[in-house]
Parts: structure tokens; C-alpha cells; sequence
């Protein structure tokens, strides 16, 4: 474990957060070192889709699952990267229609879905994960 709590066995990364308004950025920051670390670094582009599904699978646990704390994994596989990310929540994110006022969100599950090669959800009764493959 590293300084901040953060478990890295190349090429996968585990880690804890507490649930805070400073979880997406502490998400973000662990993902940008990940990708760092990869050999060959994937592209900007790639690296900054898999920050923003980050971001927003993590401020969804912040925001609705209701827990203490999630956690993140993330995983090179031979078709991507996978981001992880677990909730005390078992209630599966749904699409909503969008609020262009800016005050109910509304977008980011679509946004996630959009950017991903696959997503699953698997929910229980203690919480669920949500597995995204990015393309590398």
C-alpha cells in the first residue's frame, strides 16, 4: 500500500475511499497515475475517457448508495482497461432524461454507457459493481 491507501499489483489497482466531496477527485487522481504506469501509457484520449467514467461512477456512489465508503479497481485486460467500481448501493443506475437546466444531472450514465465497450452491473444485496471496458 502506498500513502494514500492504494494497493497496485501491475497491471491492477485496488483501492478504498472514503465516501467524501473529495472521493471523485482522489478517484481521478489514483486513475491518472495508473495510466501513467502503463506500458505504453494509453492515448490522451483514452486516458481522459477512462477519468470522466471514473468521476462519474464515483460521484454516483457519493451522491446516491448511501455507504461509507466504494472502492475502485482497475485492470488492463487484453481488449482494455476495466474500471470497477463498488457501492453499498444494490439499486442498478438507469438512465434518465437529461435536465439542461443543470440542477438533476441526468447525463452521466448515458455518457458512461457511450464511452464504454461493455457495462455490466452485478447487484446484490449487500451493493453492487459496476464494470466498465474501455477501449485501450
Amino acid at each position: 500500500m502506498d500513502d494514500i491507501g492504494v494497493r497496485t499489483t501491475v497491471p491492477s489497482t485496488l483501492a478504498v475511499l472514503d465516501i467524501s466531496s473529495e472521493t471523485p477527485a482522489r478517484a481521478r487522481r489514483i486513475a491518472d497515475r495508473f495510466m501513467r504506469g502503463l506500458i505504453p501509457p494509453p492515448a490522451r484520449e483514452t486516458a481522459a475517457a477512462v477519468e470522466l467514467v471514473i468521476s462519474e461512477l464515483i460521484t454516483n456512489a457519493v451522491r446516491h448508495a448511501g455507504g461509507t465508503s466504494c472502492s475502485i479497481t482497475l485492470s488492463v485486460r487484453p481488449e482494455g482497461i476495466e474500471v470497477a467500481v463498488t457501492d453499498d448501493s444494490p439499486v442498478p443506475p438507469s438512465e434518465r432524461v437529461p435536465d439542461f437546466s443543470g440542477a438533476n444531472g441526468g447525463f452521466g450514465w448515458r455518457m458512461v454507457c457511450r464511452l464504454a465497450h461493455s457495462v455490466s452491473v452485478d447487484a446484490g444485496t449487500r451493493g453492487k459493481t459496476i464494470r466498465v471496458l474501455m477501449a485501450r
